[in-house]
């Protein structure tokens, strides 16, 4: 039990030691990022969070660097790992309205739909965060409706296509209607001869009823 208690004490403030340098690091990102200096400042926040991954200031500060470099997939990561980290909803509400800006940036309007939703539950009174929500959802709304349109034009050549072209048979109907057509007449020249034929018949049974009369 001894040994197990010295062994804490020795541990304890190995891990404060590291916590307080990764504390040191973020400042020191911090006054790079001021003067502009990003990647220095990133490459300070990696290394705090190297020293202590738990530390939410440097995820955070770390998104914020990225952002403004222009690594919006990369950003919304670090804002992440402050969702879902311990941090109070304070910082969490900032890192999804970061994370909800990222994703608008890059145009993916549905994430950053969502990540201003979530930090209008937890920060309900910031009015920049509703204000950017409006602009998303309105962008959103003219991006179905150009969608919706380009599929129309798409749509559009294909059903003149179809309107314009004549309408084939096929020809076992072309057959079809060819045979029905020589039957008819077939069968309007067997009534023809049948007529003629009665008629003939009709004229020699006359001949023949007037001779006999005669006789």
């Amino acid at each position: 039990m001894k040994q197990l208690i010295i062994l804490l004490l020795f541990v304890l403030p190995v891990a404060a030691l590291e916590a307080q340098q990764a504390n040191l690091l973020v400042k020191k990102g911090n006054e790079e990022y001021k003067k502009g200096e990003l990647k220095k400042a990133e490459e300070n926040y990696r290394k705090a969070l190297e020293k202590d991954g738990s530390n939410s200031a440097a995820s955070f500060n770390l998104g914020n660097a990225l952002q403004k470099q222009n690594q919006g997939s990369e950003a919304e990561k670090a804002y992440d790992k402050v969702i879902n980290s311990n941090a109070d909803n304070t910082l969490k509400s900032k890192a999804w309205y970061n994370k909800g800006l990222a994703a608008l940036n890059q145009k993916k309007l549905q994430d950053a739909v969502s990540a201003f939703k979530q930090s209008l539950k937890m920060n309900p009174e910031d009015t920049d965060t509703r204000e950017n929500l409006q602009k998303a959802l309105q962008e959103q709304k003219k991006q179905q409706q150009q969608q919706q349109e380009n599929q129309q034009k798409k749509d559009k050549p294909k059903e003149k296509e179809q309107q314009q072209k004549p309408k084939e048979q096929k020809p076992e109907q072309n057959k079809t209607k060819l045979s029905m057509k020589q039957a008819e007449q077939l069968l309007n020249q067997l009534r023809e001869r049948e007529k003629l034929l009665q008629q003939q018949l009709q004229k020699q049974k006359s001949n023949t009823q007037q001779q006999e009369k005669d006789w």
